[in-house]
């Protein structure tokens, strides 16, 4: 099976139907309603969520990203409305991806990963994969092997981090001091740098994703047309990080 691509932008500026023609995934800020007011593009309600599933086409994919009092692990009845809040919207939405985005405070002692690893567990992953986006001090190795024992994906910025080999790849391409924007060059480094998968989710931060995720899709189909993409070839790519059973306690 061919490495699948689904590509996003860093937020939605219009109607999901126009945003729709140029990408093929979205991440959704889900939050409880009971919340302070956010801009609507980043708190929709549920009704909106289930009328976006509708509006796209069913190759078309979501994220829902946990809301900032699950992201701290911090037990209690915040923590509490907002996962029931991201799981009411991955149904909504069918997502393919629930994202937790810790702060740089939850570091990795003892305390949060087992903090982690239960709300981890809180969440059904029948047909979501749940994505951590550490913060802070994690090193990507430490943090790929923490991924792995949890049976988790592990997001890195794949233009400065090595991605943890697996089926599955997440990756956030930051906008980050001059770099304003991604060479066709250093898109073909990502690409090389990720390679086969069953699927890559890949967010453009950019303001110029609508061009960069043209080039993207055309280097990613250039390498599936020339086989190295795909599940049947044991390649593990240039840079990626590779977990041994034997690191996983």
């Amino acid at each position: 099976m061919a490495t699948r691509y689904h590509i996003a932008a860093k937020d939605l500026r219009g109607p999901i139907t126009a945003y729709a023609k140029r990408f093929d995934f979205l991440e959704v800020h889900v939050l409880p309603a009971q919340e302070p007011e956010k801009p609507k593009e980043t708190q929709p309600a549920l009704a909106t969520l289930r009328r976006w599933r509708k509006q796209v086409p069913p190759h078309f994919d979501f994220s829902v990203v946990a809301g900032p009092n699950v992201a701290k692990l911090r037990p209690g009845p915040l923590l509490e409305r907002e996962l029931a809040a991201g799981m009411a919207g991955v149904h909504a939405l069918q997502a393919r991806c629930f994202v937790l985005r810790t702060p740089a405070d939850v570091t990795p002692s003892a305390l949060w990963r087992d903090r982690l690893a239960k709300v981890v567990d809180r969440f059904p992953r029948d047909v979501t994969h749940v994505v951590w986006e550490p913060g802070g001090v994690w090193e990507t190795g430490e943090a790929a092997v923490v991924a792995k024992k949890l049976g988790i994906v592990l997001a890195v910025d794949a233009a400065r981090d090595p991605v943890p080999v697996g089926s599955v790849a997440y990756a956030r391409l930051r906008a980050l001091g001059e770099t304003r924007s991604f060479s066709e060059s250093t898109l073909e480094r990502i690409v090389r740098s990720i390679g086969p998968r069953k699927d890559v989710f890949v967010v453009l931060e950019t303001d110029s994703a609508k061009v960069e995720v043209k080039r993207l899709r055309r280097l990613a189909q250039r390498t599936k047309s020339s086989g190295v993409g795909g599940l049947g070839r044991l390649v593990r790519p240039r840079g990626s990080i590779v977990v041994r059973d034997d690191e996983q306690e």
